[in-house]
């Protein structure tokens, strides 16, 4: 069977694995699936199947429900008899997918709940029902048949000028779960107290220049909502459409991937993935090849969960060659944002003059207050407390507005103000946003999406901190 193949980066390396089977031949690869789309648009190929694994997705939601919708379109004018095989382990675009192509068996999708796909498997999937005869749609030109005027690529044309305008950048109508709570996400309700009372009212201003360079550090003491902020943050960033890049220097722990379970799937392709960090710090301008590449405006370098933390090769990442990479990649992007934990930060305390700006994250809580405020103090040495302090900006994570102290609200304006009499900051240090508590909030690693993205309020609620950290 001919197949065309869109799996990210490393598809090259699939290919060869997959043709292992003598009954498989790629004849076709796209690096992702608007690509592969725009190259079906502009081409008229010979194939069998594509096989579509998450790697090749680099678009939002959005616009993955629009190149579906398109696909469709298209297969149903020019390419009727192909069929679609998805491989998935990401339960929302499974949803997406399911919704859409529901009842259409050109379609095929395969959700996988293991860390590692085996190749046989993927290779099963491909040879799966290839002798079967589906049941077809009927073709668009039959819908436009009192157009007897207009020729099939006419036709054609007409249908993916209408259809198909998100490959020139124009968003188009898609089909979505529809339900009462979405509904009510929508107009900024919710059924959460805590975090309904904090709903700001709809943006849509851009942030600022997009000329602009700035490094941000999110740091904080161990779970105090570093990784999930830093997360948050960088899909914003880049839902904004700033360019950004997210590295994760919390070598130790490596929380960002559970946020981007797509570098994992990366690595199973492509093993040298595993050192991404340690690749690009040596050789930053190899970030392209050697970091994951999340959507359009988003990377992310990380260390694999299978590197030892004891490693010799992480010895190599020292502060010069930290240094320079981060001076490489403000160049390149609008937002550098640095997950790193308090205790590496004081490590690495002279990369202060060159941060812009650090996110502070502390519980809601004067215990999660006193303890950042004495770890800051014991680690790090009088001159580099200063930088750090002009430079941070608080942000309060598991925000509960019922926490109190001696009778007050624990809002963010006070924990600003215990901060700043127990560490001897600026009075004028202000928070650069809150992040609320909610069930929904904790389910973020288990759903594969990061809440930025599927909350309106959350949403929200990181726009703002992004916006007072830059």
């Amino acid at each position: 069977m001919k197949l065309y193949l869109v799996a990210g980066s490393k598809s090259n390396m699939l290919k060869r694995s997959l043709e292992e089977n003598q009954d498989i031949e790629v004849v076709y690869i796209a690096n992702s699936f608007e690509e592969a789309l725009n190259h079906l648009i502009r081409n008229s190929l010979d194939f069998d199947s594509m096989l579509l694994m998450d790697a090749g997705i680099v678009e939002n939601t959005e616009s993955f429900t629009d190149t579906l919708n398109t696909l469709r379109e298209l297969m149903n004018s020019s390419y009727p008899n192909i069929t679609i095989k998805f491989i998935t382990k990401d339960p929302v675009y499974l949803n997406n997918y399911n919704n859409i192509v529901s009842g259409d068996d050109r379609f095929e999708v395969y959700f996988v709940d293991n860390v590692r796909i085996p190749i046989s498997y993927i290779q099963e999937v491909c040879l799966k029902n290839q002798n079967k005869k589906s049941s077809r749609i009927q073709p668009v030109e039959k819908q436009v048949a009192d157009d007897s005027s207009k020729t099939s690529d006419e036709k054609l044309t007409q249908t993916l000028t209408a259809k198909s305008k998100t490959i020139f950048g124009v968003r188009l109508p898609f089909f979505s779960k529809s339900n009462a709570s979405e509904e009510k996400l929508e107009n900024g309700e919710t059924n959460n107290s805590i975090i309904g009372s904090y709903v700001q009212p709809k943006q849509k201003i851009s942030l600022v220049s997009k000329d602009f360079r700035k490094v941000i550090v999110v740091t904080g003491c161990r779970g105090a909502g570093a990784t999930s902020t830093a997360a948050n943050l960088a899909i914003e960033s880049s839902a904004q459409g700033l360019s950004t890049i997210l590295v994760d220097m919390d070598i130790q722990y490596r929380g960002v991937n559970l946020y981007f379970p797509k570098f994992g799937d990366e690595v199973e392709y492509n093993p040298d993935l595993s050192y991404s960090l340690v690749r690009c710090v040596i050789k930053p301008d190899s970030y392209d090849i050697n970091s994951c590449r999340i959507n359009d405006n988003l990377f992310v370098t990380t260390l694999a969960y299978s590197i030892s933390s004891k490693d010799k090769l992480l010895e190599i990442i020292d502060l010069k060659k930290l240094s320079a990479f981060i001076n490489f990649l403000r160049l390149k992007f609008n937002v550098v944002l640095i997950d790193m934990p308090i205790s590496t930060l004081s490590k690495y305390s002279q990369l202060l003059t060159q941060i812009d700006s650090i996110a502070l994250c502390v519980n809601n809580n004067l215990y999660s207050v006193i303890s950042t405020v004495r770890t800051v103090e014991d680690l790090f040495v009088k001159e580099d407390l200063v930088l750090f302090t002009v430079k941070s900006r608080p942000v309060l994570t598991k925000y509960n507005e019922a926490n109190r102290h001696n009778g007050k609200t624990f809002t963010p304006e006070l924990a600003c103000k215990i901060i700043c009499e127990l560490g001897g900051y600026n009075s004028d240090l202000t928070p650069a946003g809150i992040v609320p508590y909610s069930r929904e909030f904790d389910l973020q690693i288990d759903s594969g999406q990061k809440i930025t993205s599927t909350n309106k309020v959350y949403k929200n609620h990181y726009f703002t901190i992004l916006k007072n950290l830059l």
